[in-house]
């Protein structure tokens, strides 16, 4: 009788799995979702959101191997692991679906002023991950005004509709106050301890 996950091969994981064994599905519990819980505690989520997204990654591995004859050639973990951080992400950008369009219709400005060397430091999905992250949160530091004028830009609307919905005096006004809010957003981020520690490495 096996005692541990580290005793069992890939394939004895897999097979347990979709046999529903729940002492290889606990070995498997107790082994790796502590790493799991702790990246998405770190990017945003809670135990309950880290317990649900392992159970989703158990059952999307479970389906693959089921339906699919999923073969898994490197580490268990590791794929449990990518499977459970690829929900999360889904998850987060469905929730955050216009902040993460905001920050893309700016994110070439920012790159004008240095952002190109963090890149250097990171790989590109935690690059990304990273500008959003540090984008939402200067983001919620911005007036209510400079905010909604900013979802409204982001939304596609023209400077006539946004000037007539705030009652400005006129387009000409409204282009300097937007000019105003994305040189206050990109000061925030520009400004961002977690920036600067990136630029530091």
């Amino acid at each position: 009788m096996y005692r541990t996950v580290r005793e069992l091969s890939v394939e004895q994981i897999l097979d347990g799995i979709v046999n529903n064994n729940s002492f290889i599905i606990h070995q498997v519990y107790k082994k790796f979702f502590v790493v799991v819980r702790k990246y998405i505690q770190s990017h945003g989520g809670r135990e309950a959101d880290a317990k649900d997204v392992f159970q989703d990654g158990i059952m999307v591995i479970y389906d693959q191997r089921k339906n699919k004859n999923l073969v898994i050639k490197n580490n268990f973990g590791t794929y449990l692991f990518s499977v459970c951080k690829h929900i999360w992400l889904n998850r987060l950008r469905a929730e955050n679906k216009m902040v993460l369009k905001e920050y893309d219709s700016l994110i070439y400005e920012l790159e004008k002023q240095g952002w190109n060397e963090i890149v250097k430091h990171t790989e590109e999905a935690s690059y990304k991950e990273f500008r959003a992250r540090i984008y939402q949160e200067n983001f919620e530091k911005l007036s209510e005004e400079c905010r909604k004028l900013l979802k409204m830009t982001a939304e596609g609307l023209s400077v006539k509709e946004i000037t007539l919905r705030f009652g400005y005096k006129s387009e000409g006004f409204t282009y300097k106050k937007r000019s105003i809010c994305k040189s206050r957003l990109m000061k925030l981020i520009n400004q961002d301890n977690n920036l600067r520690k990136y630029e530091n490495l």
